[in-house]
């Protein structure tokens, strides 16, 4: 049976994917998120979730690895994550 390995730690993902009833691992890929200059958010959120699966392939060699990752943008702007509930608000 094929092994699955999420790169990534999102507890919102892992319950999202616990729903489909297959096995799988976590595992955090280490990888700077800073946006590159004048990136748009679709080639971050894409570079992103690319670089964390590379990250872990020859760690988890015979794992089929997903990656993945989310930003917000704000009338067209990243913003980054928030870290706070009050952060969030402003």
């Amino acid at each position: 049976m094929l092994k699955i390995l999420l790169a990534f730690t999102s507890l919102y993902r892992k319950i999202l994917l616990e729903k489909l009833q297959l096995a799988f691992s976590c595992a955090a890929a280490e990888v700077d998120e800073t946006p590159l200059a004048d990136e748009t958010a679709e080639a971050l959120v894409f570079r992103l979730a690319t670089a964390k699966a590379k990250a872990l392939a020859s760690v988890y060699p015979d794992y089929l690895i997903i990656g993945c990752d989310q930003i917000c943008v704000i009338d067209g702007k990243i913003t980054g994550k928030p870290h706070s509930a009050e952060n969030a608000c402003t």
